[in-house]
């Protein structure tokens, strides 16, 4: 019964992750959009969704830890849902608005996701299956700007209040008791920094490389489901291979499908394997630092942000880079002090 609870929250979330991210690429490319300077907008709203996130993670970590109430122990799924209701607003309100309610609902969602996974032995698959749907939601929210926000907002508050319910009613499952301990492991820093600059190459390359195939919805759309499903599959491969192993194996197949992108499967097959390490990083760091989940998962969504503006300032232009990063990932994540699976 309580791993049927776990199971059930975790795909909650991860409707709702699809759910906000569609809202939030509506917004962003439609309503928000600036023909003239769209770099604005883009850098206002991923500063507030990602850059934010860090320290709103220290802030429940830390809710976490100091508070034994009711409300300590719920400030994840408070979180999680303040941020869908303040993602909402932001389609009538500012990018900001937009972002911080992004920002909010991804860092109590990535903790109780993170909390979920830990209590279940999942030991990353959960992660792997709540962050894939968020670019699923991105691709759809871009193609249907024109729709009116009003029935756009009145549909997915619909949607996401029925999801809130469940997410309320499975909260009732009782949580430990007592604030949450804190415990780093040795190297710690050195895999956050390790796990940061992956996530900030992840993050550059995904925007920087074209896809010359990638000319219109249906071609889009796999190549949104190919990188979902290698997040997905990333979580189950490292939980059941371990780390290192399917770091080698995605990372290198990564590279040599990348020097042969401009053919559809070898892309789509590019996408796949790239962004399997996806959960793996995030895992690997909230596994060494136990009881600052909010400031592990804060601190890669900020390595999101500056790949971003990297990427904006051509620091991933030259041609191979794909294939470049990924090897480099992957000397990166061998380099994680103390870990041999």
């Amino acid at each position: 019964m309580k791993g049927e609870t776990g199971k059930k929250r975790i795909a909650v979330l991860s409707i709702m992750h699809c759910m906000i991210d569609f809202l939030c690429a509506f917004a962003v490319y439609g309503r928000f959009r600036n023909p003239a300077d769209p770099f604005t907008v883009y850098l206002i709203y991923n500063f507030f969704a990602f850059a934010l996130q860090m320290p709103i993670g220290i802030v429940l970590d830390w809710l976490r830890q100091k508070h034994d109430t009711s409300f300590a122990r719920s400030a994840p799924v408070l979180f999680t849902l303040a941020g869908a209701s303040l993602t909402l607003a932001g389609l009538f309100a500012h990018p900001a608005v937009l972002g911080l309610g992004n920002a909010l609902f991804h860092t109590g969602g990535g903790v109780i996701t993170i909390d979920e996974d830990n209590r279940r032995n999942y030991r990353g698959r959960g992660l792997g299956v709540f962050v894939a749907p968020g670019a699923v939601g991105l691709f759809l929210g871009s193609w249907v700007t024109g729709v009116s926000a009003v029935l756009t907002a009145g549909g997915s508050a619909l949607i996401l209040a029925v999801l809130a319910g469940i997410l309320l009613k499975s909260s009732d499952e009782k949580e430990p008791a007592g604030g949450t301990s804190v415990q780093i492991e040795d190297h710690a820093i050195a895999a956050a920094v390790i796990c940061l600059l992956v996530v900030i190459l992840r993050s550059g390359i995904g925007l920087s490389v074209s896809m010359p195939w990638k000319i219109g919805f249906v071609s889009g759309l796999l190549a949104v489901l190919a990188l979902a499903s290698g997040k997905t599959a990333g979580g189950f491969l490292a939980a059941r291979y371990g780390m290192r192993k399917t770091a080698i194996v995605s990372l290198l197949s990564a590279a040599v499908f990348y020097a042969f992108r401009a053919v559809m499967p070898a892309g789509l097959a590019a996408l796949f394997f790239f962004n399997m390490t996806m959960p793996v990083t995030l895992y690997l760091l909230a596994g060494k630092m136990k009881g600052m989940e909010g400031f592990a998962f804060g601190l890669l969504t900020f390595g999101l942000f500056v790949g971003f503006v990297l990427s904006h300032q051509g620091w991933f232009s030259w041609p191979e880079i794909g294939s470049a990063g990924s090897l480099i990932s992957l000397l990166l994540l061998l380099a994680v002090p103390g870990e041999k699976s």
